[in-house]
């Protein structure tokens, strides 16, 4: 700040003072001049950012509805019919004429940010989507159980739209929920939809798996270890082996013709008496 004192003589021979003050803009001064200026543009885009209200104006020029449905490769079925669910209801916005082959899959962008498009699909099976989210580890760091989210994001002069979640049911549940239902106080730029869906994370499922293995595990390892093996008893007393059977004294041979005489009651009677004397 400048003071400047000026003394002039007055027609009647007075003099006059005055004081002059002269506002100089110091480095100080400058720098809050242009954080004031910075927090009103900030302010201004701010309040030209487009919100969920806003769909489908965001994706129209002209009467053209000029956005790509970006879906994951290999993403299930369900995801494809969420893109059919959004692009039917379009009908509902007069003056909005949609275009045929605005489908892609994710394969085929490079970068998401320089389209302006609606991408339906987790992280977890579409490369747009976790471009999008920043390419989070692991890629389903944001998203909870039974729950559908529709995300907008500016990037470049483009707009995206995201519909995500664990599950093809949560997403879908959370594009018909876009395509049905009033928008006009969604004046954010992300929505979450709880859709009962009790899905979990691939990541907690496999955990489970493998805590439920370590515990066949653990509880293998405590048991104690019983040997297999067969061990015979040893006797208490020593076996004494018996003795064996006298021999059998084998006769005279005798011819089977003569058996039949000897039969008779004389034959005996004399070969009892030749016995006994």
């Amino acid at each position: 700040m400048i003071l400047r004192a000026i003394i002039m003589e007055t027609e009647d021979g007075r003099l006059q003072c005055s004081v002059a003050f002269k506002y100089k803009c110091t480095v100080k001064n400058c720098m809050k001049k242009v954080l004031v200026l910075v927090i009103v543009i900030i302010a201004v885009v701010s309040v030209q950012a487009y919100t969920l209200a806003d769909y489908p104006k965001f994706f129209v020029e002209g009467d053209r509805f000029r956005a790509i449905y970006v879906i994951g490769e290999e993403a299930p079925a369900l995801d494809v019919v969420s893109a059919t669910v959004l692009s039917t209801a379009l009908v509902k916005y007069p003056n909005v004429t949609t275009e045929i082959g605005t489908s892609r899959i994710d394969t085929e962008i490079a970068d998401i940010r320089t389209k302006n498009a609606i991408v339906i699909g987790s992280p977890c099976e579409n490369r747009a989507a976790a471009q999008l989210e920043g390419n989070p580890q692991p890629c389903n760091k944001n998203l909870g159980g039974g729950a559908g989210y529709i995300k907008l994001f500016e990037q470049n002069g483009r707009v995206q739209l995201l519909i995500t979640g664990l599950s093809a049911e949560d997403r879908h549940q959370a594009a018909r929920f876009l395509a049905e239902r009033s928008l006009s106080r969604l004046n954010v730029s992300s929505y979450i939809i709880s859709t009962s869906t009790n899905s979990t994370p691939q990541f907690f499922t496999r955990n489970s798996t493998n805590q439920a293995k370590n515990n066949t595990t653990t509880r293998a390892a405590i048991l104690p270890q019983v040997n297999t093996s067969v061990v015979l008893a040893q006797p208490s007393t020593p076996v004494v082996e018996a003795a064996p059977p006298p021999p059998v004294v084998i006769g005279e041979y005798e011819p089977l013709r003569e058996l039949p005489a000897k039969k008779g009651f004389f034959s005996r009677l004399w070969a009892w008496l030749k016995n006994v004397f």
